[in-house]
């Protein structure tokens, strides 16, 4: 199976979460000639006071551009804010009466810093692949994600994916 790569927007994206654009139609909350400032463009109140902020460093080597296993969080969000580097995010719905997501569902994603990609509870990913020698993101999350709430899952057969348009 192959997936091909493309630009998220927030009307593709809806069933993963929200993803942030910064082309916003609305008006900014605050602005003067040299900022413009848009308040409250994610809701991230499912994190409760046990939100906390990961970083994440991805490095090039020589990974194959194919997916074979993902993983999910099904009791929180989870947001990726990409800082620096261009790559490719792959996403699956979230499947909450299957123990793997659904193979024809994937999709990839570019990251190229143009967006932050909220996730919501129980959509599957996997660590981006990065063009670029090396990507970093500021993750945010529930503290208690990485030790109780992280699933890792084999697909059933390995993704390629397409880097054209």
């Amino acid at each position: 199976m192959e997936i091909k790569v493309k630009y998220p927007t927030p009307d593709n994206f809806t069933k993963f979460g929200t993803v942030v654009v910064p082309s916003f139609k609305e008006s900014p909350a605050t602005f003067s000639e040299n900022h413009n400032y848009w308040h409250n463009v994610a809701d991230i109140s499912q994190l409760g006071e046990e939100g906390t902020v990961g970083f994440l460093e991805i490095k090039r080597n020589e990974r194959e551009f194919a997916l074979d296993k993902m993983e999910r969080h099904r009791y929180a969000l989870e947001t990726f804010i990409p800082i620096s580097g261009v790559g490719i995010f792959c996403l699956a719905p979230a499947t909450p009466d299957k123990n793997v997501p659904d193979t024809s569902s994937i999709e990839a994603f570019w990251i190229d810093g143009t967006a932050s990609f909220f996730l919501d509870p129980g959509v599957w990913h996997w660590l981006p692949f990065t063009l670029t020698p090396e990507m970093k993101f500021v993750l945010l999350l529930k503290k208690s994600t990485v030790e109780k709430d992280l699933e890792i899952m084999d697909l059933p057969e390995k993704v390629k994916i397409v880097l054209t348009k």
